[in-house]
């Protein structure tokens, strides 16, 4: 791939970054776990021009929040499992050992051409707006005068001649099927909050005693 190709390697210790920079030298960089380490590498990586970089990121649970801000900013991001770059790797194996997982994930960057990776951000909005109507809507009670109440709960009571609590009832069960859709359509959304709140029949299914 034209540009920097870059490649971050999430060992059980450390996480270590492979550089092919565009003069054919290499530059490498390990990073500790912490609290602020997808900061940290963030921080370091905007020393790359973004449209100019593809960056390949074996799948972790870390990496996705990476990913999200990498692509957000611009970078050509690529995500790779750890079984596809095993497979890929006992099939082409080098003419000269590649040294480390990171420089063997580099050389899988540049030789496959991974497809690139589709931030969640967007998914992740909406899920928040989603969340946010169904706050509303719960919080009716609490609403001091009818100017705080949402939308959608005036334009029923207008409609249907009901009280505010009974429009945010009858609403409630939409908003709700519509979070849940959205988790359906993008399950890495799913934190177990949400599981046990949208999917309880699924959380009672998995405590029933099987006979």
């Amino acid at each position: 791939m034209k540009g920097i190709n870059i490649a971050i390697y999430f060992d059980p210790d450390l996480i270590r970054i492979c550089v092919h920079q565009q003069d054919g030298s290499y530059l490498s960089q390990n990073f500790n776990y912490d609290d602020s380490v997808i900061e940290e590498i963030y921080q370091w990586l905007e020393q790359f021009t973004p449209n100019r970089t593809h960056i390949c990121l074996i799948e972790h649970d870390t990496a996705d929040l990476l990913a999200d801000e990498l692509v957000d900013n611009g970078y050509h991001v690529h995500q790779v499992s750890q079984h596809d770059l095993l497979n890929w790797f006992a099939s082409e194996p080098p003419s000269s050992p590649d040294g480390s997982p990171v420089r063997a994930l580099l050389r899988y960057l540049e030789s496959e051409m991974p497809p690139e990776y589709q931030s969640r951000t967007p998914q992740i909005e909406a899920l928040m707006d989603l969340l946010d109507e169904l706050d509303a809507l719960e919080a009716v009670e609490e609403a001091e005068d009818e100017d705080s109440l949402p939308d959608d709960v005036l334009r029923l009571m207008k409609q249907k001649k009901i009280s505010a609590h009974d429009a945010a009832l009858r609403l409630i069960p939409d908003v709700n099927e519509r979070i849940r859709e959205h988790l359906i359509n993008y399950p890495d959304l799913m934190t177990p909050e949400l599981l046990e709140d949208f999917f309880p029949e699924l959380i009672e299914a998995l405590d029933r005693p099987k006979h």
